[in-house]
């Protein structure tokens, strides 16, 4: 028997067993408890991701249940609360009753930092509606979201953001090379660096929120129920896709952009379920919204912020999906050779 079998068939709780997410040996990460062998994806030597939610209760009525605090934490606690605040500050302000829905949604729709911050609180209620669904509900800790091993993988993450951030800079300065024109800077020092101070903690939470909650929640728990990883990926997206109905960027049209937030979905869907874990989907997730935050943010963004430039994003919605797959063509091979040279 080779190293490798023999490996295979050893315990997937031995604290000193070799993780392929890493390729540096595991000392001290908790691992929840694996049913058997049965459940290990034999190519990365980690539980299969639908078989992660198994080790809590997953009666159908946790599940919604589960939705409905999780909904209720973001939306009303988060959302109302914030626009509460926000109402209270304008009429202390001088905004008359009258125009108060007017001047809340015309704050919220500027590049300020101020609004930035008050459209990112509802993800952080978000993140604490889930610490407090899985223990409470579902009897497992709430790091399984990200995979049976509950520590967080830094080194898939760190190459999958460096990875798609690269692509996305290069991609961009190709666009100004070829039209400077359709590039507004809007780089000022002062501002940027205090967007830069409060962009990193808080869209790390909002990716998070998002994360945590699609690929993680609810499509461990779909998992359940779908067997196939490509019927799971698909099906997985639909929830992702139909919450970004409502962001301005549907504006530029619906087809084509609800096509480039299904295939966004199925895209982190596909890199979760292929490596059982979530940092993949969290890296490039949290690589393009702050590439879009910080370095080139368009005029309908759903998240306005004072980037080095803004571009007037007029152009067809067509590209935005076939430049997203390009990317994950690009992506997909590059960090899967990568992957293959460091265990080879």
């Amino acid at each position: 028997m080779s190293d490798r079998e023999h490996e295979a068939e050893q315990d997937i709780d031995d604290p000193v067993t070799d993780d392929p997410m890493t390729d540096d040996p595991v000392t001290d990460d908790p691992v929840i408890n694996e049913e058997d062998a049965a459940g290990v994806d034999r190519a990365t030597m980690s539980p299969d991701w639908r078989r992660v939610a198994r080790q809590g209760k997953n009666d159908w009525w946790r599940y919604v249940l589960g939705i409905f605090l999780f909904l209720f934490c973001f939306l009303l606690v988060g959302g109302i609360g914030t626009g509460m605040v926000l109402s209270v500050s304008l009429l202390a302000g001088g905004v008359p009753v009258e125009e108060l829905t007017v001047a809340l949604k015309n704050f919220l729709m500027r590049p300020s930092i101020a609004a930035f911050v008050a459209n990112n609180i509802s993800f952080v209620f978000g993140v604490l509606g889930l610490m407090v669904v899985l223990p409470v509900l579902h009897r497992r800790p709430f790091l399984s979201l990200l995979g049976a091993r509950l520590g967080f993988r830094w080194p898939p993450f760190l190459a999958s953001f460096g990875l798609w951030f690269a692509m996305l800079s290069i991609l961009g300065m190709l666009g100004y090379a070829l039209e400077p024109n359709e590039f507004i800077v809007t780089f000022n020092p002062r501002l940027w660096t205090s967007l830069l101070l409060v962009t990193i903690p808080l869209t790390f939470i909002q990716v998070s929120c998002e994360e945590l909650f699609f690929r993680g929640y609810l499509l461990q728990g779909l998992g359940l129920l779908i067997r196939s990883k490509i019927v799971l990926a698909v099906l997985g997206a639909i929830p992702f896709a139909v919450v970004h109905f409502w962001n301005p960027e549907m504006d530029r049209g619906l087809g084509w952009m609800a096509s480039y937030y299904l295939a966004f979905g199925i895209v982190a869907n596909w890199l979760t379920l292929k490596e059982n874990r979530l940092e993949l989907a969290l890296g490039f997730h949290l690589a393009i919204n702050y590439f879009g935050i910080l370095i080139i943010s368009s005029t309908d963004s759903v998240l306005p912020a004072p980037s080095i430039f803004t571009v007037d994003a007029t152009g067809s919605p067509m590209w935005s999906v076939l430049v997203f797959l390009v990317e994950f063509v690009i992506f997909y091979g590059l960090f899967f050779k990568w992957r293959r040279r460091r265990r080879a």
